[in-house]
């Protein structure tokens, strides 16, 4: 089977609308329950079915019946499920051609047995390969969903701080191995805790979202954005030397600044962001960097805000009012 690629899974995308971020999210928490129960499920039918096979028990009804794979939870989920666009995938094609196979050989040896027929070796090998396809489909699935649910925000859609390091430590360590230049931005949406004060949290939610969605929006397809702690996000801009990640960062700014964020049918709301960054270098670690970026966002918040500031040694280290 070819393995599927990452734009093949119902995850989130650099071109999923913002609006649809949550939404995906949930989606993923709902497979990731939907995977969970077929695991613990197929265990418990292969139980079941040694049982039957093995020590000459009448199989149970989840063994034999025609209509095994429908039984239990995966299979009613997947039943209601499979009309909608979120199933049409090939990495779930493949999980629920392997769950019916794998229940179909299983029944039919199962019967064999019953009968009292002896099960060759070949055929009970052949029934094992399709039990071990269905658990390794089934695995990667969960795994690339845990991903999804654990390691993104649930508001906004984009990743936490919970695999940040790592993953920046890694593009760290690249860019220092074939020497190309790599930038660490931090960005800070204005005055966002008078907008919670002012219009409560729902609106600034929808504050946030309309911010991610058009950083998401302007950033190239292998940059990465984190949600590094409330209405603040940390850039990663590889293959970027300072001009060029300051370039970046001004067409951020001027995509936030652009137009009003509609909260609802009758409050739009202005809003601007500022910006520090940070070049990478070998002779500070990562923690140092993302620091250096901290203090010259503290700067541009100082200087005045919605604006881009490059960390310099004259980068102020207080932190400015909301």
């Amino acid at each position: 089977m070819t393995k599927p690629q990452p734009d093949e899974l119902p995850i989130l995308t650099r071109g999923t609308p913002a609006e649809e971020l949550p939404a995906v999210r949930e989606d993923s928490r709902d497979i990731l329950d939907a995977i969970d129960a077929a695991m613990e499920e197929h265990v418990d039918w292969l139980r079941k079915w040694h049982r039957a096979v093995v020590c000459g028990l009448p199989p149970a009804r989840e063994v034999v019946s025609k209509h095994a794979h429908y039984l239990g939870r995966f299979g009613s989920w997947f039943d209601i499920h499979a009309s909608r666009n979120l199933l049409d995938q090939p990495v779930f094609r493949e999980l629920w051609k392997a769950h019916v196979e794998k229940h179909e050989c299983g029944r039919r040896l199962a019967l064999k047995a019953v009968d009292g027929e002896p099960l060759p070796a070949r055929d009970y090998d052949a029934f094992m390969d399709k039990v071990d396809r269905f658990s390794a489909i089934a695995r990667r699935i969960r795994d690339a969903f845990q991903r999804a649910v654990f390691d993104l925000d649930p508001l906004t859609g984009v990743h936490n701080r919970r695999s940040m390091i790592s993953e920046l430590n890694r593009e760290r360590d690249r860019s220092l191995r074939t020497e190309t230049p790599f930038c660490i931005g931090l960005c800070d949406i204005d005055h966002f805790k008078t907008v919670n004060d002012r219009f409560g949290h729902a609106v600034g939610d929808v504050v946030l979202l309309s911010a991610v969605g058009r950083l998401i929006a302007n950033l190239r397809p292998y940059d990465s954005i984190y949600r590094y702690g409330g209405e603040e996000f940390l850039l990663a801009l590889p293959d970027t030397d300072h001009e060029t990640a300051q370039s970046i960062a001004e067409r951020l700014r001027q995509a936030l600044a652009a137009s009003p964020v509609s909260a609802n049918d009758e409050l739009s709301l202005p809003i601007t962001a500022s910006f520090g960054l940070c070049m990478v270098d070998a002779s500070i670690s990562l923690e140092e960097t993302i620091e250096r970026a901290d203090r010259a966002l503290y700067q541009a918040k100082n200087d005045g805000r919605d604006r881009v500031v490059l960390w310099s040694a004259t980068s102020t280290d207080g932190p400015a009012n909301d």
